[in-house]
């Protein structure tokens, strides 16, 4: 009976120390960093697919995700380089929905001269709205003041705020640390430039990103995945030469994605 008791108390005590670790802005605990800090522990994949709606790509990203389930963890929306008209088409909601019912996160895309409460809004007050937005190009200046008052508003609405500063600029860790940011994308390179890479080993794998291209064989894509992954990053989109199309080796990627642990 005592181990027992003593069992129980170890693993309340372990619970809060999960809670006060993981707790986010304004003392509100993020049911998303949660899920990724008990459950994950291999790479995760950002998908960067820039085509239509009714483009039969996404039935190979479906498809992937169905048999390598929770490898694909986001996937950006962007239907004009940013909002198209006044609202998501049906085409797009159905995208969007197709992705919810794979538990993929999806992300409307807004580049940064484009911010807006409109447009984050445009993305995230849909009848079928996105998970959060990615913020292209953000933090690739110090702006966190200004800044802050559209990753309150995402936050808000429950979302999750990914930025791309395409580098790992010295402000990113403010982005970060302060609370505005959930994650950021430190690199946007040729996959021969990986070596570039540095990143702020205080900060866990949920919190950063990479992005590579110009990767044309499945050799190549597979040697980059492990390394992203030793250098302790938790998601990574490795491409060929356009975010039009997907690799050829897409399918290979997710499922050696599956495989590859972070360090």
């Amino acid at each position: 009976m005592r181990k027992v008791i003593i069992t129980v108390v170890v693993a309340i005590a372990l619970s809060f120390m999960l809670y006060f670790m993981i707790k986010t802005h304004d003392g509100i605990v993020s049911e998303f960093w949660i899920g990724n800090a008990m459950e994950h522990s291999t790479i995760r994949m950002i998908v960067v697919p820039y085509f239509e709606p009714q483009d039969p790509q996404w039935k190979t990203i479906y498809a992937a995700a169905d048999k390598y389930p929770e490898t694909i963890q986001y996937v950006i929306i962007n239907p004009c380089s940013g909002p198209c008209g006044n609202s998501l088409s049906d085409d797009w909601k159905k995208v969007i929905s197709n992705l919810k019912h794979r538990d993929i996160k999806t992300l409307g895309y807004v580049f940064n001269t484009a911010e807006s409460i409109t447009n984050i809004d445009y993305y995230m007050k849909s009848s079928v709205p996105t998970d959060g937005i990615f913020f292209d190009n953000e933090s690739s200046t110090d702006d966190l003041k200004n800044f802050k008052q559209f990753s309150d508003h995402v936050h808000d609405l429950g979302g999750i705020v990914y930025i791309n500063p395409g580098y790992n600029f010295p402000q990113v860790d403010s982005y970060i640390t302060s609370g505005s940011t959930d994650i950021a994308n430190i690199h946007e390179i040729e996959y021969y430039n990986s070596h570039h890479i540095q990143i702020n080993h205080d900060l866990p794998p949920e919190k950063l990103s990479v992005i590579l291209g110009n990767v044309t064989s499945s050799i190549t894509m597979i040697s980059k995945l492990q390394e992203v992954a030793s250098k302790g990053i938790g998601t990574v989109y490795v491409y060929d030469d356009s975010y039009h199309k997907l690799p050829s080796f897409f399918l290979d990627e997710v499922k050696h994605a599956s495989m590859t642990s972070v360090k």
